[in-house]
């Protein structure tokens, strides 16, 4: 077991005796939002990655298939009431374990989590809020409408599904983009295969391997492919390159967590989701186990890297080969 992951600031990783840490708030990342909904047997496959059958047609973000809509109606506002609380009680969270992170504490990925995701939902909090007082039925409108428009915590299976089924649409254009944009700078798809391959490409010293040397259309290839924001056209370059290096440095830390703590089996379909997505993974129209497969691949593909400034490779084979994986020298994907 690797020791506990510190960050010293965030992206800066060192390491730390393993230790138990107290949860901060009774419902930081509760079963509820994070794993009820993980259908996971006890079988494990060969990576280490929890063999699941394929994603469900139904929302088992409340419970029971074949509820009432009067009883579904009351489900989904209690699963709404509940996240609340969770986001409310987050921002205690929010702000220990940013004290505790600029002293270079160890924290879990659940903490890490609720501080990466607490911002946004705090600006999602006051709207959704009034939105369920003042008139919950028409949260299901909002929801079907604008997925984006519910914190994490209130975000069910279904809205995270139709989150992720629009943004590959998007990511499938994109790929062909990159694709085009490889052969422009003297790469192919083939160099991307392997990690003996990838290797051999980067040695060349192509500038698509430096975020420092990457073209505006570059940046906003890379920005719209990992979903970082909706509005990157109206952004200077500056703030493009500055939101792929965070993204990179969160998706770096994150990965380091997620196999240290063995999580990736235990992933809640929202969390999952929600974990593939920032790495660009599509999700749309893959069954649990596959997208449980790709995101071990991607955390340890991105784990061989030195540090967040090694990344590049990685981010771009994800655009190049979108479904697929980087292999290494005994044939087994990344």
């Amino acid at each position: 077991m690797l020791s506990r992951t510190s960050l010293k600031p965030l992206g800066v990783l060192g390491q730390c005796g393993v230790q138990r840490l107290p949860m901060l708030a009774p419902r930081t990342m509760s079963l509820l939002h994070t794993t009820a909904v993980a259908r996971a047997n006890n079988k494990q496959a060969v990576s280490g990655v929890v063999e699941e059958p394929p994603r469900p047609n139904f929302d088992p973000t409340i419970p029971g298939r074949m509820l009432r809509p009067w009883d579904k109606f009351r489900a989904y506002m209690t699963f709404y009431k509940e996240g609340m609380k969770e986001l409310w009680a987050n921002r205690r969270v929010y702000g220990d374990v940013k004290r505790r992170m600029r002293q270079g504490e160890p924290i879990t990925r659940a903490e890490f989590q609720a501080w990466a995701l607490y911002p946004g939902d705090r600006l999602r909090l006051v709207p959704f809020g009034v939105l369920a007082i003042l008139a919950p039925e028409l949260i299901f409108l909002i929801v079907l409408v604008a997925p984006g428009f519910c914190p994490s915590t209130c975000t069910t299976y279904k809205a995270a599904a139709k989150t992720a089924a629009r943004r590959d649409a998007l990511r499938q254009k994109l790929h062909l983009r990159a694709l085009e944009r490889m052969q422009d700078a003297g790469l192919s798809a083939s160099d991307f295969a392997t990690e003996a391959a990838l290797a051999k490409a980067v040695q060349h010293g192509n500038s698509v391997f430096s975020l420092d040397r990457l073209t505006r259309t570059d940046l906003l290839l890379l920005y719209r492919f990992l979903g970082i924001g909706q509005f990157g056209w109206a952004q200077p370059t500056s703030w493009l390159r500055a939101g792929v290096r965070g993204r990179m440095d969160y998706v770096f830390t994150d990965d380091a967590m997620l196999l240290e703590e063995q999580l990736v089996g235990r992933l809640g379909l929202v969390e999952l989701f929600r974990a593939c997505q920032e790495r660009g993974i599509p999700a749309a129209d893959l069954p649990e186990y596959q997208l449980r497969q790709a995101l071990y691949n991607w955390a340890r593909l991105s784990q061989r890297q030195t540090g967040v400034a090694e990344m590049m490779p990685a981010v771009w084979s994800r655009l190049v080969l979108l479904n697929r994986s980087v292999k290494f020298g005994s044939g087994l994907s990344a």
